[in-house]
């Protein structure tokens, strides 16, 4: 079969590289992360035990891997022209995709399985316990896990019409519909389709439980709880058993809310789905995606609103207009360019949308919240969606912006223009930070103007202050994905960091856990958090938090990383998170005076200021070839 001469290729081709033995590496980095399980819960699972952090491992790990691994693995072809002559012969389409999604499979399986080995191995001389059936068991589990992942992401990048935009949609998959599927995005759907938060009192609660079994993720949970004769649900064995000993101060459950064969027709289905999606659309297009248009691209230039929009002159930012075109430097143009560019297509308009829309489904909180917040709900529902869909829609909009025009060779056109190359870069961030300003704060006024006839008027001086500072927000992430951009020449070398970044940052709290622990030799997490504020501090570094650590002073609620509807839920009686609230933990809400707000203010300029400072001294050197 002519597919398995892709399949080798690809096997040889990734496991002679550096990307698999660094998966492996974090693989086993990711293993440390979970809490040790308490004496019960050890007790509960016997030989099974040894296995816990091998599970939760693969869950976290593979999905990410999977991203990296294979965004590019059509669509790069394509673009590279590599795709033409291997179509050229006698492979198909079909075996052409076949063959790149088993090659890569068993690329990543490789380090998962040595991985799986190490981590057993290792909780094999802690515990004292084993067994080779579940061994055996975990491993052909988890190998279905990692044939799954790889062929979502490669059925993807089969669909996709460029680099940016496989990212984009296998990072959006990998993160709303895989690992936070449970947390984020099922929530959100709920409230969509039933106009009402989840809560303790909402109805159909049976209908939400089934719901959260219908991620990839889940479903892997699911399979190795049963194998680990745990209570099966769609988190760890350990979390399943802990859970089980909280409510019921018993090990067992009634059973799974759906039978446990629909695991294995939800594993199977993302798969089949994905590759015979993307084997479809890749086999109606061109090999060549740069004569493709895009579907949004194609209703953008055909929608009135677009033939309006580029009549419009823009004069107005960074535009044309004397107080502007009076400020130093010669940055003015290539801004004034950017901004033109990016605000003609569909994307800045998606994302603005998306966070309208996810503000707007957020106005209906807790009566506790409503009471709380009063007029200031609706800039409270926007955090989220401006923090996460937000940042991390811009990251995804910029990390392409000066590897793409050196890609392309349009680079030396900048170049040759009377803009020094400090001058160009800076009218980069500033062009494209404007560009995705304009629909952000289209999206807070919305939001606002929606919730008038509710809540009446947001306070003026709490509006503006918020609109600040999330034009601030917006200009740090932009000039931060610019950098990237300019430091990393590699296209794909720079959406794998991106997604890496991004991962980490919603990982980030059992990591800074993590990270605390071995440098204090205290076991610590948010439910129990030290007495030392440094652990708090280290949990908002990532800049997608310090968003909320700004504005929550805003919005009159107490210091935290958390959004303010979670800050006044944790703050009752009677709940247990592992939100950290420095006035609930140290009984102060500035007790020293890194935890400010205005000091997390000068953190989140920091994360522009320096890799942007990087990157202009690597600028000045380097060829723009």
């Amino acid at each position: 079969m002519l597919s398995t001469s892709v399949m080798r290729t690809e096997f040889r081709r990734y496991l002679r590289g550096k990307t698999p033995w660094i998966i492996g590496l974090c693989f086993v980095l990711v293993s440390g992360l979970p809490t040790q399980p308490d004496a019960d819960v050890v007790q509960v699972l016997g030989d099974a035990v040894v296995f816990v952090d091998a599970q939760v491992a693969v869950a976290v790990t593979v999905p990410f891997a999977a991203a990296a691994l294979g965004f590019r693995s059509i669509i790069g072809e394509r673009e590279n022209g590599t795709a033409r002559v291997l179509i050229g012969t006698q492979l198909t389409r079909r075996q052409f995709v076949l063959g790149k999604t088993l090659g890569r499979s068993a690329a990543l399986a490789v380090p998962i399985v040595a991985g799986i080995i190490v981590i057993v191995g290792s909780d094999v001389f802690q515990y004292g316990r084993f067994s080779v059936p579940l061994l055996v068991g975990l491993l052909l589990i988890s190998l279905g896990y990692v044939f799954a992942w790889v062929g979502v992401t490669v059925g993807l990048s089969a669909a996709s019409s460029s680099t940016a935009r496989a990212a984009v949609i296998v990072f959006g998959v990998t993160l709303f519909l895989g690992g936070f599927w449970n947390s984020l995005t099922l929530p959100f759907l709920w409230q969509f389709v039933t106009g009402s938060a989840p809560s303790n009192q909402m109805a159909n609660p049976a209908a939400f439980e089934a719901g959260k079994w219908l991620s990839l993720q889940s479903a892997y949970y699911a399979l190795t709880d049963w194998l680990l004769g745990g209570p099966v649900g769609p988190t760890s064995a350990a979390s399943q058993v802990s859970d089980a000993l909280r409510r019921t101060g018993q090990a067992t459950s009634t059973g799974p809310v759906i039978p446990l064969w629909t695991a294995l027709i939800i594993s199977s289905a993302w798969p089949a789905i994905a590759l015979w999606s993307g084997t479809a659309v890749f086999r109606r297009n061109d090999l060549a995606p740069a004569s493709e248009t895009g579907i949004l691209q194609k209703l953008w230039n055909q929608s009135p609103s677009h033939l309006l929009l580029g009549r419009f002159p823009f004069k107005w930012i960074p535009g044309q207009n004397g107080v502007v075109d009076s400020l130093p430097g010669s940055w003015q143009p290539v801004a004034r360019r950017e901004f033109r560019r990016l605000v003609r297509t569909p994307g800045v308009w998606v994302l603005g949308v998306l966070v309208l829309g996810a503000g707007v489904l957020s106005l209906s909180p807790t009566t506790l919240v409503q009471d709380s917040l009063g007029a200031r709900v609706p800039l409270a529902g926007l955090q989220t969606p401006i923090a996460l869909l937000g940042g991390v829609g811009i990251l995804f909009g910029t990390f392409r912006t000066v590897t793409r025009e050196r890609d392309t060779g349009s680079i030396r056109v900048t170049a040759g223009t009377a803009a020094s190359r400090t001058n160009t870069l800076v009218g980069l961030v500033l062009g494209r930070a404007s560009a995705f300003a304009v629909p952000v704060v289209g999206a807070v006024l919305g939001t606002c103007l929606v919730a008038i006839p509710r809540y009446g008027l947001v306070p003026f001086g709490t509006l503006a202050v918020f609109l600040a500072v999330t034009l601030v927000f917006v200009g740090c992430i932009a000039g931060l994905g610019v950098a990237i951009s300019t430091v990393i020449r590699s296209q794909s070398i720079a959406g794998t960091v991106i997604l890496v970044f991004t991962g980490l940052h919603f990982a980030w709290f059992p990591i800074s856990n993590a990270l605390y622990s071995a440098a204090t030799g205290t076991s610590v997490d948010g439910f129990t958090p030290p007495d030392n504020p440094i652990f708090v501090f280290v949990r908002w570094l990532p800049p997608l938090r310090l968003f909320n650590v700004v504005t929550n002073p805003i919005l009159g609620v107490p210091n935290s990383a958390a959004s303010a509807a979670g800050v006044i839920s944790d703050l009752q009686e009677n709940v247990f998170s592992n939100i950290v609230v420095v006035q609930s933990a140290y009984g102060s809400n500035v007790p020293v005076w890194y935890l400010h707000p205005t000091v997390a203010f000068v953190e989140l300029i920091l994360w522009c200021v320096i890799p942007f400072g990087v990157a202009l001294v690597l600028y000045q050197y380097r060829s723009v070839d």
